[in-house]
C-alpha cells in the first residue's frame, strides 16, 4: 500500500512537532533526575562509610579486649595485688585471655584500604603474649590502638567532608555527636590506662610516672570538652546522656585520683604502701563512664545510617517520580501533537518551520504570525511563549551553571503560565544553591574555628602550621611556634563566673592578636590556651622578644565584676619550640606545650624547648 504525498509530508512535520519540545523537555526532566540519583549515590557512599566505622569501632573493642587481663595482671602485680584478689575487688566474676584471633578476624572483616595495621602484626603481639605479660607488651598494644585510632580519625574526616557535600544538616549534627562522643571515650580510655602508668611509675620508680601525668592532664581536659560539647548537642537524648555522665562524675574516686596526678599531689592510695581496696574502687568507678559513652556511640552510628538510608530513599523516589513525569509529559505532548495535525495539514508548514529553528539552537527567531483556526491560533501562541520562555531560560541557567546567583536575568520573569511555573522552579533551585553554598561554608568555617574567640581552633591550626612547615622548608627560613598557657584564669572563672571568665578569654584573644606581627597566625586550642605560628622570625631571640611583648601585654590589668569596676591581672607561661629539620605540626607542638609546662612549673615567662 503506498503512502499519499501530502500524508506523507504531514506525517514528518508532525515528527519534528514532537521531537523539539520533547528533546528540550528531556533535557530538563533528566537533568532533574540525574541531580536526585547523584544525592542518592552521595548518600549511599556516607552509608558504605559509617559501617567501615563500625568495623574499626569494633576492632578496638577487640584490642581493648585482647589487652585488658594482660594490663590486669601486669599492673596488679606490680602494685602487689594478685589476679583473682583483683577481679574480686573489681567485682569481675572472671575475665577470659582474649585469643588475639577475634582481633585478627576484625581486621580480616575491613577492606583493605580502611585495615590500620597487617595481620602480620598482630602475630607479633600473640608471640609476644606467649611468653608472658609485661610492661614491653603493654606497650605493643599501645602502638596497635595508636594506629587503629589514626585510621578512625582519618575516615572520620572523609566521612564530614561528604557530609558536607550532601548539603544534610541533620547527618552534620549527628556526626558531630558521634565524634564527641568518640573523643570523650579515647579520653577517658587515656585517662584509665594512663592513670595505672602513673601509678605503676611510682610504685616502680622507672621514670614513668612523669610522661604519664601529662597524658593524663591532657586526656582530663579532651574529656571535658567532648562532654561540654555532647551536653550541647540539639539530640535531647544525647544532651540528657552527657548531664548524666557529668552529674555522677564528681567526687567518685576515679576523679579524685585524676585530679590528684593533675596537680602532682601524692597518690591517696599509695601513701602507706598500696591501699588495694582504694586501687580497686579508684577503676571500678571509671568503668562507669564507657558504658553511656558507648551506648552514644552505638545510637549516633545507627542514627546516621538511618538518616543516610532515609535520604537516599527519598532521593530515589524523587528521581524515579521526575522520571515518570517526564515519561508523562511526553506522552500527553505526542497524544496532543497527533490530535491537533490530525486537522492541520498546510497550517503546520509554518510551525513546524520554526521548531527546526529552534531545534537547530535558533532562539532569537522572531514571534510566528497568530493566525488561522482558532487550535492553530493557540498552538502558535504556545510555541511563540515556549521560544520566549527557552530564550529567557537559556540565560537563567548559564548564569546558575556559571554560579551567577545575582545575575539580574535571574530575575526577568518568563511570560504566560508556562513562564511562571518554570521561573517558580528556577528561584527554587537558586535558593537550593544558595542555602548549599551557605551551608557548605559555614560548616567549614566551624570546623576550624573557636566559636568564642572566633580565632582558629586546634584543626585550623594544626591545617596552618602544616602549610607553614611546608613553605619554611622550600624557602629555608626559621619558624617558631609559641605556646601559652594563662596562669590564674581558673580563679577569675571561680571568682567572677564563666561569663566573665568568657569575656577575659575573649580580651586575651584581642590582646594576642594586637601584639602578633603582620603574618603572624594566631589560635586557641582549647581552655586557656593559645598558640601562635612565627614565620620569617629572627630566630631564638626575634621569638624570645615576641613572646615578652605578648606576656608583657597579657599582665595589664582587666576590668571584672560587676559594672567592670574592680581589676585583675593573669600571668602567662610560654614554650618556644623552633623548627627543626623533618619536624612535624604534632612534633612541634608537642615540643611548645613541653617547653611551657616547664615555664609554668619553673614559674618563669618564657622557656625554649630543647633540640
Amino acid at each position: 500500500m503506498s503512502l499519499h504525498p501530502a500524508r506523507f509530508g504531514l506525517r514528518t512535520r508532525l515528527l519534528a512537532l514532537v521531537l523539539v519540545p520533547a528533546v528540550l523537555l528531556a533535557a530538563i526532566g533528566g537533568t532533574a533526575a540525574l541531580r536526585q540519583y547523584h544525592t542518592a549515590e552521595t548518600l549511599s557512599e556516607i552509608n558504605d562509610e559509617v559501617e567501615v566505622l563500625s568495623e574499626l569501632t569494633a576492632l578496638r573493642r577487640a584490642l581493648l579486649g585482647a589487652r585488658a587481663p594482660i594490663e590486669l595482671e601486669v599492673r596488679a602485680t606490680a602494685l602487689g595485688i594478685d589476679r583473682d584478689t583483683a577481679l574480686q575487688l573489681l567485682e569481675i566474676k572472671d575475665l577470659q585471655t582474649e585469643d588475639l584471633g577475634d582481633v585478627a578476624a576484625r581486621l580480616e572483616a575491613l577492606p583493605l584500604d580502611a585495615r590500620p595495621f597487617t595481620t602480620g602484626q598482630v602475630d607479633r603481639v600473640r608471640t609476644a603474649s606467649a611468653k608472658g605479660a609485661d610492661v614491653a607488651l603493654i606497650d605493643q598494644f599501645d602502638r596497635l590502638d595508636a594506629l587503629a585510632r589514626e585510621r578512625w580519625d582519618r575516615r572520620l574526616a572523609d566521612l564530614r567532608d561528604q557530609v558536607v557535600t550532601s548539603g544534610s544538616s541533620s547527618l552534620n549534627n549527628r556526626l558531630d555527636d558521634l565524634e564527641a562522643s568518640t573523643r570523650a571515650g579515647s579520653a577517658a580510655g587515656a585517662m584509665v590506662t594512663k592513670l595505672a602508668d602513673y601509678w605503676f611509675g611510682i610504685v616502680a620508680d622507672n621514670g614513668r610516672a612523669g610522661p604519664a601525668r601529662t597524658a593524663i592532664a591532657v586526656a582530663s581536659q579532651q574529656f571535658d570538652q567532648a562532654m561540654a560539647e555532647l551536653a550541647g548537642s540539639a539530640d535531647p537524648a544525647v544532651a540528657a546522656t552527657a548531664e548524666r555522665i557529668l552529674a555522677s562524675e564528681p567526687g567518685t574516686p576515679f576523679e579524685a585520683a585524676v585530679d590528684d596526678a593533675v596537680a602532682a599531689r601524692p597518690a591517696e592510695p599509695l601513701q602507706d604502701g598500696v591501699d588495694v581496696e582504694q586501687v580497686a574502687a579508684t577503676f571500678s568507678s571509671s568503668f562507669e563512664l564507657f558504658g553511656p559513652l558507648l551506648d552514644v556511640m552505638e545510637s549516633r552510628t545507627a542514627r546516621i545510617q538511618a538518616t543516610a538510608s532515609a535520604l537516599a530513599e527519598q532521593a530515589e523516589r524523587t528521581a524515579m517520580l521526575s522520571m515518570l513525569g517526564l515519561i508523562a509529559s511526553l506522552v500527553v505532548l505526542l497524544v496532543i501533537s497527533l490530535a491537533v495535525a490530525a486537522s492541520l495539514d498546510q497550517p503546520l508548514s509554518r510551525l513546524i518551520a520554526g521548531m527546526r529553528r529552534v531545534g537547530e539552537g535558533d532562539l532569537d527567531m522572531r514571534p510566528l504570525p497568530v493566525d488561522g483556526p482558532t487550535e492553530f491560533a493557540e498552538a502558535t501562541a504556545a510555541f511563540n511563549d515556549v521560544v520566549a520562555n527557552l530564550n529567557r531560560l537559556e540565560g537563567k541557567v548559564d548564569a546558575l551553571a556559571n554560579g551567577g546567583l545575582d545575575d539580574p536575568r535571574l530575575e526577568e520573569p518568563l511570560p504566560g503560565a508556562l513562564g511562571e511555573s518554570m521561573q517558580l522552579s528556577i528561584e527554587t533551585l537558586s535558593h537550593s544553591i544558595a542555602d548549599r553554598d551557605a551551608l557548605q561554608a559555614r560548616l567549614a568555617h566551624q570546623a576550624t574555628h573557636d566559636a568564642l574567640t572566633l580565632l582558629p581552633n586546634r584543626p585550623g591550626f594544626l591545617e596552618a602550621l602544616d602549610r607553614a612547615i611546608a613553605r619554611s622548608s622550600r624557602a629555608d627560613t626559621p619558624l617558631a611556634v609559641l605556646f601559652l598557657d594563662l596562669d590564674g584564669f581558673k580563679a577569675v572563672n571561680d571568682t567572677f563566673g564563666h561569663q566573665t571568665g568568657d569575656d577575659v578569654l575573649c580580651e586575651i584573644a584581642r590582646r594576642l592578636d594586637d601584639e602578633a606581627r603582620a603574618g603572624d597566625f594566631c589560635a586557641r586550642l582549647g581552655g586557656d590556651e593559645f598558640v601562635v605560628i612565627a614565620e620569617n622570625v629572627a630566630g631564638v631571640e626575634g621569638a624570645t622578644s615576641l613572646a615578652r611583648r605578648v606576656s608583657q601585654r597579657i599582665a595589664e590589668p582587666f576590668a571584672v565584676g560587676p559594672a567592670g569596676l574592680m581589676h585583675t591581672a593573669l600571668g602567662v607561661s610560654i614554650g618556644i619550640a623552633v623548627r627543626q629539620a623533618d619536624d612535624t605540626p604534632l612534633a612541634i607542638l608537642a615540643r611548645a606545650d613541653e617547653a611551657a609546662y616547664r615555664a609554668k612549673r619553673a614559674k618563669t615567662t618564657v622557656e625554649i624547648a630543647g633540640t
